[in-house]
Parts: structure tokens; C-alpha cells; sequence
């Protein structure tokens, strides 16, 4: 690979998100009472973040003609990556990701092949159906927390707390990127929730998970006796950040606000990782 196609690859992959999937993975490692001193959760997570890298530039592969429309910014639209070497990058991270798992435990090996089977059905058909695609990377993500538990055995309620939540938020997340990408995705031929059935019902529809994500946050808080530090404080400021924007999804319009209500979900899920990881400090 030419020294000046590696930033693009970079965007290709999108490390953002892979940082998002290897510190998930991590997270559930250290609540199943793994140690971060071994190296398998790290094994593990460096699986997580190049299989999530290989989703991330096969889905850009497939995604190539609505992206001319919903996402202009793109590196195989502006040409910076030809087709090819999209193609080898998507590959190689596969390869690398299945290889770190194998190494680690043969069951993290059969669930590594599971998802990235998924993915690629949700690229290549998944994605077009009407909340399927939704759900089904929502659990690719709830999946990544499992993933990070193998390494500590103890499935507790800190590794349930963090799939339930994973899975939730990024059902939202789903949904309002389907929002914000309607007019490319119609362009593809898409029958995803919004084309089928309007901005305002899917908005509604997210208020689901993104509602019962906070009786559950709230369960957690107060069943448990309030310190006011670390996790306790930390589940408040989630459980404001999921209603401020519960709320504003209400009287949001067009692809520029809902990318801002996505971005504030991803933000939601991070800080959704740390407050349960805060359970296991001491202060």
C-alpha cells in the first residue's frame, strides 16, 4: 500500500468505530472479572476492531452509489481509494480478525465467523429490509460485548447490563442514520423503516428501545444505594443525555439533525460503557 492511500484507509475503515468495538470488547472482559493483564482481552479486542474494520470498508464497497448522495465525503466516492484495494483492505482486516480470534479461543473463533457473516448479508441484502438490518447490527454490537467476556468466563449482570444497553442504543442509532439516508438509500432501491413508512413513525418507533434503555439505566441506579461518585453520578448524566435526546428526536428534520442525533447516541453508548465498568471501582 502506497505511503499517501494510508489516511484514506484509514477513513475507509472508519477507526473511530473500531475504537468503539475494541473498547467494548474490552469492557466486557474487565466485567466478566478478566484482567487486563493478559493478553487474550486485548487479543480480543484488536479481533473486534478489524473485523468491525472489514464491516466498515465492505460496507462502503456496497454502499457506493447511495453514498454519491448521503455521504459525498466519502473516500471511494471522492476516488481517493480505488475499488480494488477497498476490496484487499476489507479482506486482509477479515483475515487478521479471524486469525487473532482463533488464537484466542475457538469459540470466539465460530462467534467472530457468525458475525461476520451477518455483515456481510447486512451489506449485501439485509440492509434493504425494514428493521431487520436494524436489529440485526444492533446485535453485532451487543454481540462484541459477549466477544470481550470470553476472556473472563463470569457472565454477570455487569456483561447483560452492557449487551442490553449496547444492543438498544445502537437500535436507535440505526434507525436515525436510516432517517438521515432515506433519499440515497430510496435511490438504491431500499425498503428500510423510513422509505416504508415516514420520518416521523420511525423517530417513534426508536423511542422504544431508547425509553426502555432508561428504565433500565434508572433500575440499575436505584437498586443499588447511591454514593454519588463514579457509577452512580455517571448513570445520571446517562440517563439525562438518552431523555435530552429522546426528546429532541421529537422536532428533529432533515439529514444534518438526525446525524447530529446519531452522533449524540454514540456518544451515549461510550459513556453507556463507562458507567457499567464504573461498578466494578472501588472509591
Amino acid at each position: 500500500m502506497k505511503i499517501g492511500n494510508r489516511l484514506p484507509a484509514l477513513r475507509l475503515i472508519r477507526t473511530a468505530n473500531c475504537a468503539v468495538a475494541g473498547a467494548t470488547s474490552l469492557a466486557g472482559s474487565w466485567a466478566s472479572g478478566a484482567s487486563l493483564r493478559q493478553d487474550k482481552p486485548w487479543l480480543l479486542a484488536l479481533s473486534a476492531m478489524l473485523i468491525a474494520a472489514f464491516g466498515n470498508a465492505y460496507n462502503d464497497i456496497c454502499d457506493l452509489p447511495a453514498d454519491r448522495v448521503n455521504r459525498p465525503d466519502r473516500v471511494l466516492v471522492r476516488g481517493e481509494i480505488d475499488m480494488t484495494l477497498a476490496l484487499r483492505i476489507a479482506g486482509w482486516c477479515l483475515a487478521l480478525g479471524l486469525m487473532l480470534a482463533a488464537y484466542a479461543f475457538v469459540d470466539a473463533l465460530i462467534l467472530a465467523v457468525t458475525v461476520a457473516t451477518i455483515l456481510f448479508l447486512y451489506d449485501r441484502n439485509l440492509k434493504f429490509q425494514p428493521l431487520v438490518g436494524n436489529v440485526a447490527v444492533a446485535g453485532i454490537c451487543a454481540s462484541t460485548v459477549a466477544f470481550g467476556a470470553m476472556a473472563g468466563g463470569n457472565w454477570n449482570r455487569q456483561v447483560l447490563v452492557l449487551m442490553v444497553c449496547a444492543f438498544a442504543l445502537t437500535l436507535v442509532r440505526e434507525l436515525f442514520k436510516d432517517i438521515q439516508d432515506v433519499v440515497g438509500d430510496r435511490a438504491m432501491g431500499a425498503r428500510t423503516f423510513p422509505i416504508l413508512y415516514g420520518e416521523k413513525r420511525s423517530a417513534q418507533v426508536a423511542l422504544v428501545p431508547l425509553a426502555f434503555t432508561v428504565y433500565f439505566v434508572l433500575y440499575r441506579i436505584f437498586s443499588s444505594r447511591p454514593d454519588w461518585t463514579g457509577a452512580y453520578v455517571a448513570g445520571i448524566i446517562l440517563t439525562c443525555g438518552l431523555v435530552w435526546t429522546a426528546v429532541r428526536s421529537l422536532s428533529t428534520r432533515g439529514p444534518a439533525q438526525w446525524g447530529n442525533r446519531s452522533r449524540e447516541v454514540k456518544i451515549w453508548i461510550v459513556l453507556g460503557v463507562v458507567w457499567v465498568l464504573l461498578w466494578r471501582i472501588r472509591f
